[in-house]
């Protein structure tokens, strides 16, 4: 359906089979995190009939949502569907509440039992076999960093839960994981997935004022399905408001559970920032049609923090 220029595209989906729910009334909230675990959804979809609810709740297993602009349109989440929840908000409106995860199979189950011989034993030899044992849980590779360092004295036992050893690697790589989509992708701390920079200011839909916090960056705009974990976006420093510590050289703020301990997140000197959380929400028949972005610093700053 398409108000105000806006365009959105829901469907359930099971097997080669889809139950298209754009043209209804529905509401959703996104979460997505550069940090390992799955993300989620909640939609809210108004008024169906029982016999949809039903066949809803007995037959579909998978959610597809795109959304955005004419010009600006992508997928924002693309996951399984977990849990559903009917109610009424009002004597006349009834709900259907579908709740969904990304890789959550691979991130919970996964497991890895592996040894790896020693000429096969480098950092990217054991993402390689990481990533094959998660995707039995509905992943596949994404964007993978280029790995540093070379093959181990006496090879490598890889075992236990695939998710914490991507953990350790990609704490010996300043790097995090996440899931984007159904894609596992491995980002360096201090850099970010490569592609085009989305710029943002008030022509393009940045919304109010952005706010320099201890957990970065934080700002509102129109939703933009481009802005994910791990993206980069320019926004003009003298539009921040920014907050300054009266001794620079005190102890650091409170930790930051992004990229671990650091100094107050940092105003970029060419104003490029990482995205490291955004929040899709949005109202087909509402206003609300919003992406919230926390981001940090993409400059020699960043390499000052301590990752876990």
């Amino acid at each position: 359906m398409s108000q105000f220029g806006r365009k959105i595209n829901l469907v359930l989906v099971d097997g080669q089979n889809g139950l298209d729910l754009s043209q209804l009334h529905f509401t959703f909230n996104t979460e997505q995190a550069d940090q390992e675990m799955p993300d989620n959804i909640r939609i809210r979809v108004y008024n169906l009939s029982d016999s949809t609810v039903k066949q809803i709740r007995g037959q579909y297993a998978r959610v597809v949502l795109q959304a955005g602009y004419e010009d600006n349109f992508g997928v924002i989440f693309d996951g399984t569907i977990k849990q559903f929840r009917i109610g009424r908000e009002n004597s006349t409106d009834s709900y259907l509440d579908i709740l969904a995860a990304d890789g959550d199979q691979a991130y919970n189950f996964a497991v890895v039992r592996q040894t790896l011989a020693r000429e096969n034993s480098s950092p990217a030899d054991q993402h390689r076999t990481l990533i094959s044992s998660m995707t039995a849980g509905g992943v596949t590779p994404g964007y993978t960093m280029r790995f540093t360092g070379g093959i181990l004295p006496r090879g490598k036992v890889l075992f236990g839960l695939s998710r914490a050893r991507l953990r350790e690697l990609a704490i010996t790589q300043r790097a995090s994981w996440s899931v984007s989509n159904g894609k596992v992708n491995v980002i360096p701390l201090d850099s970010y997935k490569p592609g085009d920079v989305v710029e943002l200011n008030s022509a393009t839909g940045l919304v109010g004022i952005p706010e320099q916090t201890e957990q970065g960056l934080r700002f509102r705009c129109l939703l933009n399905p481009r802005i994910e974990p791990g993206v980069a976006i320019r926004i003009n420093n003298s539009s921040i408001n920014q907050t300054l510590q009266q001794n620079p050289t005190a102890a650091p703020v409170p930790y930051n559970k992004y990229v671990g301990l650091q100094l107050l997140a940092t105003i970029a000197n060419d104003g490029l920032y990482r995205v490291f959380v955004a929040e899709h929400s949005g109202d087909t028949r509402g206003n609300e049609f919003y992406t919230n972005v926390t981001a940090l610093a993409i400059n020699d700053d960043t390499k000052k923090v301590q990752s876990l």
